[in-house]
């Protein structure tokens, strides 16, 4: 009997919003793994998880580098499929965790195309910083034939994400901290400078929520921080 690979959605920071699944495999599984993207580095998905681990469980910390040359990443991702894949087939169930969701942004979606043709595979959802962020901010994000866009900011360019504030009521932009000030300039010039929230560490005890582009002016802000600009009325 080989193991079952189990991908845990932790959520987006504060442990309390673990669901009840995912709190109770913590506590069972033999083996946690994490994705770190330096060697060395502290895992955030371990840190909002830890309170529910047990001493003789068994951590293993996979490099996830963040690279351009496509042929290594693909190394590195094979090579931590590999580490897990000896897991289950030692019999030994393994916990991958992930910050918000394993299936949205999630380095679970690397793993997952190796393994689930070999092993048993079960993903435990979980509250992404999307949800997360809106609870945070009592901000609705679309309701009624309202229509909503979810955009990795790191990979746009600002023709392209200025289309998609033009069709959409309401635009998440996430991993926003890289392109913050072009973004900023994009709302201004487009006349929606009041319309734009910004939740940073969401759910965590030191998250913020600010509001306008005036208020982000000149700020240093978290990597963890997700803006919601909201077009409609």
């Amino acid at each position: 009997m080989t193991g079952t690979l189990f991908g845990l959605g932790v959520g987006p920071g504060d442990p309390e919003l673990l669901t009840l699944k995912a709190a109770r495999i913590l506590k069972t599984v033999p083996v946690i793994a994490v994705p770190i993207s330096k060697v060395g580095s502290d895992s955030y998905a371990l840190a909002i998880a830890q309170e529910f681990l047990q001493p003789e469980q068994t951590v293993l910390k996979l490099h996830f580098p963040m690279l351009k040359d496509v042929a290594a990443k693909r190394a590195h991702r094979q090579a931590a499929a590999q580490t897990i894949a000896a897991e289950l087939q030692a019999g030994r169930d393994v916990a991958f965790l992930t910050e918000g969701d394993p299936l949205l942004y999630s380095t679970f979606i690397y793993v997952l195309q190796y393994l689930r043709a070999a092993f048993p595979v079960e993903v435990v959802p979980g509250i992404s910083s999307i949800m997360a962020a809106s609870a945070q901010a009592q901000l609705p994000l679309v309701n009624g034939s309202q229509r909503l866009a979810v955009l990795p900011t790191a990979f746009e360019n600002m023709a392209d994400l200025r289309r998609v504030l033009e069709q959409f009521e309401t635009v998440v932009l996430l991993k926003v901290y890289r392109q913050l000030e072009a973004v900023l300039n994009l709302l201004d010039d487009m006349g929606l400078s009041e319309q734009v929230t910004l939740v940073e560490r969401t759910s965590h005890a030191e998250g913020r929520v600010l509001s306008g582009v005036n208020a982000l002016r000149n700020q240093s802000i978290h990597y963890l921080s997700l803006m919601i600009v909201q077009t409609g009325d």
